[in-house]
This record gives C-alpha cells, structure tokens and sequence, in this order.
C-alpha cells in the first residue's frame, strides 16, 4: 500500500511535467502563428451513450496568408458552438501550416494542458495523503516493536481546533514525561480521536513508545481505547 501510494504521486508529478510542457508548446505556437477570421460552415453533433448532452464540432472555412481557402474540422468541441452557424470565429495557424489551424479560442487551446492539470493535481493529493498516513502508520508499528517504553502522565484531553472534519473538531490526549536524568519535561500528543476518551481512560499514565536517540519521533499508545463505531 504504501508503494502503491508512491506510484500514485510519482504519476501526478509526471502529469505535472506533461501539463507544463504542454503549456510551453502552446504558448510557443501561439507566440509563432498567424491570425485569420473563418466562418463556421457546418456543426457536427456528438453525444455519449452514457450522457445527458452532448457537444458540437464546427467546421470552419477560412482564407490563409496566400488567399487560399482552407476548410478544417476542429478538435474541440462545447456546446457553446451549438448557435454559431454561419458565425466568424478567430483561427489561428502555422505558416505554410494551414491545414492544421486551429479555432483561436483559450479553452480548446489549452484543454490539454488543463485536463492533465487536474489529473495531475487529484493524484498528487491522493498518493501524497495516502503516502504519508501509511508512512505514519509504518513508523507507529516500528516505535511499537523498537521504541522504548515510558508512563507518561495524562495532563489533559482537548480538542484539536485545527482540524475541522464535517464539523467536528477531533479529541486528542495530551501526557508529559519528566526525564530526571536531564530534568526535562517531554510533552506528547495523541491520534486524533472523533469521540472524548476521558471516560475510558481508567489510569492517570498512558504508555508512550518514543525512538530512543529523537524523543520528538514517539507513539502514544491508545490501543487500549475503544474504536469508533
């Protein structure tokens, strides 16, 4: 699971790089290109077995640098074409490229760039979420087996105010340890809990598991707690 979660991230970082080189080339096409006003000569109609609604595809006849008439079918397509019959529309083409013209419209430009964006951004949030709540779960397991073992003291229970999840703010137990060696107060916090503990907490201490060379990497064990139902 946790590589899995790498992957995930890996690919939306790749999606990134694609989005971004997409951007650049076609901001390079635009910087290079000619400008012409075309006609909308036909629409085609498309529609998904599984939509609703579906879009239109215009043809559009124009005249090229040299006076010759290009006719192209565009490989964008919105509903927003459904009226431009016999309407002007801006084209934009390579020189001596006009057979690959292009409506001059930012949406079908970019749309490329735009929908690898977003993938690109859904799968980043997820492996990178996913990716660090299984490597917070791995390092609890390995203080559980390696940490050593303290009897923190239960200072309070509150409320962690900066989490807000459908509403709710989650519990979480707050215990210190005194290490009289160095005369050292080590304060910890627990998981976040969507229920208050305090009935449930029969002792006054609470075992911590902390990595013994960084006190500031350690687990606060509430596996004794009840589970959410």
């Amino acid at each position: 699971m946790h590589k899995k979660f790498g992957v995930l991230f890996l690919l939306g970082v790749l999606l990134t790089v694609l989005s971004g080189y997409l951007a650049l080339t076609t901001w390079q096409f635009q910087k290079s290109a000619l400008r012409a006003v075309g006609v909308v000569t036909d629409l085609r109609y498309s529609k998904d077995s599984d939509s609703s609604s579906g879009v239109w595809f215009p043809e559009v006849t124009f005249e090229d640098e040299t006076g010759q008439r290009i006719t192209f079918d565009s490989s964008f397509g919105s509903s927003g074409y459904r009226n431009m019959l016999g309407k002007a529309v801006g084209v934009i083409y390579q020189p001596g490229d006009a057979q690959n013209a292009k409506i001059d419209d930012k949406s079908g430009l970019y749309i490329g760039t735009i929908v690898s964006g977003i993938f690109a951004l859904v799968l980043m949030i997820i492996g990178g979420a996913g990716y660090a709540i299984a490597s917070k779960g791995r390092r609890s397991s390995k203080l559980l087996h390696e940490g050593k073992p303290l009897a923190a003291q239960i200072i309070s229970i509150e409320q962690n105010e900066a989490l807000n999840i459908n509403g709710r703010h989650p519990w979480r137990i707050i215990c210190q340890w005194l290490n009289t060696q160095t005369n050292e107060v080590h304060v910890f916090k627990s998981a976040n809990l969507f229920y208050d503990p305090s009935p449930y907490l029969q002792d006054d201490n609470i075992t911590v598991y902390v990595n013994k060379s960084n006190m500031k990497k350690y687990f606060v064990d509430i596996s004794h707690l009840p589970k959410e139902a």
